[in-house]
């Protein structure tokens, strides 16, 4: 080999590919992809985004939250309600958290707790869940909880609050009779105690409180609605601007939002992703012919936005449907839950399904379609929440195409279609697994009442079941035998439950990715070798 002949032409090559690169530069030919988003680039935007979500954010609440957080902390020893009205989507939640978490409130209260009422109201399960936070979690106490009657846990929970300063947070109040049932547990004994109550219903505020007008969330004006927007879209600060060529699209779009926080968020978080003008005028367009047809602005605004989704996305969005309203949803569960589904693609050699499923997660959050509950110390997220009006959205969205069924009542019949069961607040009937649903891909169980010693199982209604959901659920002592027969099953979670042993057939379980037997027991017993 002639190495001064190699070197030569080496050299020459170097020279021809500076001449092209300067050529490159004089027509303005930029590398292949350069300005575009790529999937790192991406997930990096929305991780540096995600701070956006905090509560410190709010807009045009300034006032108000000062105004309620000094009246709950007013010297006035008589317990007093203090209630938050508005529309849905206005706020009122947010306001809420924005108050309890404000440093003159947590530092006044030494009690205090949150909970969500809903529509759907419970109210043996709403007074545990307050004792439950004003108390270490130990079995002694679950397990007496689940024991006691209604007036057991009133009189438990008044105990609990009779010589506290407390401040307790009723979210989502629907009917005065769930006022009613609640307030005869809150003690009136003179230690400035306080309640603070959201609701959507004027009538529920008076009824709590006749002496004191309620605080109405207002919907936002249009500046503090643009504000809102570009925070939420662009991640620009209250004094940057719009793009000049985005900017009269955005605000009618913004203006259509009237004024709720909500609409306007979600808006921004499927804007936030297109940069184009063609791109939001179609939004805008499109918006107009859901209004046409008789949809509320928000109700337009969440159409669009679900639209939007991909494929992968309008899975995991309406898998959270599933979960009970209110439900902070644990998100390492809710990646081990999509990976069993075997719907999460690896997007290169080194990415893990777990790591898809976790940026799934976070697409949603940028979106403003899911709500980050609670982040780690790494600002990662670690739990999350879906408003109620975008759960609504994906039941509806989910039932329109025999998605999955919500069973919440005895008269319910499983349909022979869902692919995809949630079972709530139900006591649960030994027989209720020998059902004959075989397309049924996951079954969750929540908040279900202890029934009997243990459960019959027919494997064969279960043949392409993957999930298998038993947390926190009072089953007995026993998981069913036949639960090896089960052989597609990638996902069983027993944590929380009184299971004393696992069944031989769990090592048949070939499948099996996930196996939680976090109890409420310190031994568990298993009795298969092969496991």
């Amino acid at each position: 080999m002639n190495l001064n002949k190699v070197g030569k032409e080496i050299e020459s090559l170097r020279m021809r590919l500076k001449e092209i690169a300067e050529s490159r530069q004089e027509f303005g030919i930029k590398n292949l992809g350069e300005g575009m988003t790529t999937h790192g680039e991406e997930l990096q935007r929305i991780r540096r985004s995600s701070r956006l979500s905090k509560d410190k954010d709010i807009v045009g609440f300034e006032e108000i939250t000062k105004s309620l957080v000094e009246e709950l902390l007013k010297e006035d020893e008589n317990r007093r309600v203090v209630s938050i009205i508005g529309m849905g989507g206005a706020g009122k939640t947010t306001l809420a958290k924005k108050v309890y978490n404000h440093a003159g409130v947590r530092g006044t209260f030494n009690c205090r707790a949150w909970v969500c009422v809903s529509s759907s109201y419970n109210h043996k399960e709403r007074l545990r869940t307050i004792i439950k936070q004003l108390n270490p979690i130990t079995n002694e106490l679950l397990d007496m909880l689940e024991k006691m009657d209604e007036q057991d846990l009133e009189e438990r929970l008044y105990k609990d609050l009779q010589d506290e300063c407390y401040l307790v947070v009723l979210d989502d109040v629907w009917e005065e009779e769930a006022w009613d049932c609640l307030a005869r547990a809150f003690p009136d004994v003179c230690t400035s105690s306080r309640l603070l109550l959201t609701s959507r219903n004027r009538d529920v505020a008076q009824h709590a409180d006749a002496y004191r007008h309620p605080y109405e969330l207002k919907t936002l004006g249009q500046e503090d609605s643009w504000q809102l927007f570009l925070k939420k879209a662009l991640g620009h600060g209250a004094n940057a601007g719009c793009p000049p060529y985005l900017e009269e699209v955005g605000r009618e779009i913004v203006r259509r939002c009237a004024g709720l926080p909500l609409a306007i968020t979600v808006i921004a978080g499927l804007l936030g992703k297109k940069k184009l003008k063609s791109e939001w005028d179609k939004i805008l367009n499109n918006f107009g012919t859901n209004l046409s047809r008789g949809q509320s602005g928000v109700s337009a605004i969440l159409d669009l936005s679900y639209a939007d989704l991909p494929p992968n996305l309008k899975f995991c969005f309406l898998y959270l449907g599933l979960f009970p309203e209110d439900s902070v949803i644990s998100v390492r569960k809710l990646i081990h839950m999509w990976v069993a589904e075997g719907i999460m693609q690896k997007r290169d050699a080194k990415n893990l399904e777990e790591t898809a499923a976790y940026d799934d997660v976070e697409r949603l959050c940028s979106r403003n379609m899911v709500q980050v509950a609670e982040m780690t110390v790494d600002e990662r997220i670690k739990s999350c929440r879906v408003h109620d009006l975008l759960r609504e959205l994906a039941i509806r969205k989910a039932e329109d195409e025999n998605f999955f069924q919500i069973h919440d009542t005895r008269d319910n019949e499983i349909s022979a279609k869902s692919r995809y069961l949630a079972v709530h607040v139900l006591p649960l009937d030994e027989n209720y697994l020998v059902s004959s649903t075989p397309p049924l891909r996951s079954l969750l169980f929540f908040n279900i009442r202890r029934y009997g010693k243990g459960i019959s199982f027919s494997s064969k209604s279960f043949r392409k079941l993957r999930i298998l959901d038993f947390e926190n659920i009072g089953m007995g002592y026993n998981l069913p035998k036949g639960i090896g027969e089960v052989r597609l099953l990638r996902y069983l979670n027993l944590r929380g439950t009184f299971i004393t042993r696992l069944p031989h057939s769990v090592g048949c379980l070939r499948y099996l990715q996930t196996l939680d037997i976090r109890t409420k027991l310190r031994a568990l017993g298993i009795l298969c070798d092969t496991f």
